[in-house]
């Protein structure tokens, strides 16, 4: 057998191999557009993928907005393992809370939670001063059960009091005590230092569970020491702890946030840090339980940064088609680090999957892998890079990205076959030289 022969024979082999390559990418690629029957792919718009055109898709989409879309209610835990199984996921505000969250519990002032101070919690630290009482004044913190101890009185339950109630008590327990008299009695109770407090929050956020806010440096804590009397704490609000819950998000109903402080409610409506106007937002003390409904859809006016929102998001991105790895694609921690808001397109341009030669790059595409807010679920969205360039106005088109997104970019098939072909010669080329 001659050389040619031989030669002949493996171009056969590999224009074979190279035509099952070509149709496992097929199959690769219509793994990718064609998921597993039942499996509700996109959060936004459930696109319906036995149509190939690209047009076709997207105004099917168009029929059903996002924002407009009542999404199905799943509170059932995934697996039901890991003692998640009885966590409710969602709260509805046509629905009672969850048992738990209902807890009697008795009334400590008429002021409920609407006051003008700020009510004391565990950790805080006070100067009670009282006239011609010096074994009385000093400084004094509330004890973790709530409760603030003087010489030669039982213990004052202080939590969630403000310190014009906390004045009121002492003088009427001075008073009943015998070390007083009515007409003479001067008590001052003011607030030296606030501490840090455990809230918990649960609903339509992004982490919900235990959060610690007003949490302070050890030098913050020396300084304050110094001060003669009076402290601000701006991060022992309710919106503080929503914001170290991750944020609300997008189907959150931040105009019915609950409140319950033993087992007292309070709705507050926070939708005043998206519009400017007023806000009720209160200061929370430990043990305060917080709960975000859910609308059930997706809001928009919620999808950007602010007080209760990220600022920023991380968005995972992978983008072989312009290099052999995502380092020779530039995509790095700018790349992949956007503010809240940021939208599939701006991903796209970001990982430097768009532009190019518009005769082998326009069919490219993208796949954006995002979790429901709702279930949830994964699902899973494609799109036309050219379309996505085309429409970048339409919310069920071009969605919007939540935290942890992964977005992966594709080839077009031109591009594909121009691989294919390279790999061949590239096999090719060093048989040619044995002749």
């Amino acid at each position: 057998m001659s050389i040619n022969q031989v030669i002949k024979g493996a171009s056969r082999t590999l224009l074979v191999a190279s035509s099952i390559i070509v149709m496992s990418g097929c199959a690769v690629h219509s793994g990718v557009k064609n998921p597993e029957a039942g499996v509700k792919r996109d959060f936004y718009v459930p696109a319906k993928r036995e149509q190939s055109s690209v047009d076709a898709r997207a105004d099917a989409a168009n029929e059903i907005l996002a924002r407009n879309q009542s999404l199905a209610r799943n509170d059932e835990c995934l697996g039901g393992v890991s003692g998640f199984s009885n966590t409710q996921r969602n709260f509805w505000v046509d629905q009672p809370l969850p048992v738990q969250l209902r807890s009697a519990g008795a009334k400590r002032s008429d002021t409920g939670m609407n006051r003008r101070l700020l009510p004391l919690s565990p950790g805080d630290r006070i100067e009670v001063l009282i006239h011609e009482g010096e074994e009385f004044s000093g400084q004094y913190v509330v004890n973790h059960d709530g409760t603030l101890e003087l010489p030669y009185l039982p213990p004052i339950t202080v939590s969630g009091l403000d310190t014009e109630e906390i004045e009121n008590r002492l003088e009427l327990l001075l008073v009943r005590e015998n070390f007083f008299l009515a007409h003479n009695l001067r008590i001052s109770v003011r607030p030296l230092q606030w501490a840090p407090v455990m809230v918990s929050v649960s609903g339509a956020v992004f982490n919900p569970g235990r959060i610690l806010i007003n949490e302070r440096l050890p030098e913050q804590i020396e300084e304050s020491k110094t001060r003669i009397a009076g402290d601000y704490p701006t991060r022992r609000y309710l919106s503080e702890a929503i914001r170290a819950a991750a944020g609300v998000r997008p189907d959150a109903r931040i105009d019915k946030v609950v409140l319950i402080r033993d087992g007292w409610h309070q709705e507050i409506d926070l939708s005043g840090i998206f519009t400017g106007a007023e806000t009720g937002d209160v200061p929370l003390i430990a043990g305060d339980k917080v709960v975000v409904p859910t609308a059930g859809c997706f809001q928009r006016e919620l999808a950007r940064p602010s007080q209760i929102t990220p600022k920023g998001i991380r968005v995972f991105i992978s983008n072989l088609a312009s290099g052999k790895d995502n380092a020779a694609a530039a995509v790095g921690n700018y790349a992949t680090s956007m503010p809240y808001g940021t939208r599939l397109l701006q991903a796209v341009v970001s990982g430097n999957c768009a532009g190019g030669t518009q005769l082998t790059n326009a069919s490219r595409f993208a796949v954006l892998v995002s979790e429901n807010p709702i279930t949830g679920q994964s699902e899973v969205v494609e799109r036309s890079i050219e379309e996505l360039m085309r429409n970048p106005e339409r919310d069920s088109f071009n969605p919007y990205l939540q935290p942890n997104d992964s977005v992966a970019c594709y080839d077009s098939s031109v591009t594909n076959i121009r691989d294919i072909a390279r790999t061949v010669i590239d096999i090719v080329s060093p048989i040619k030289l044995l002749r």
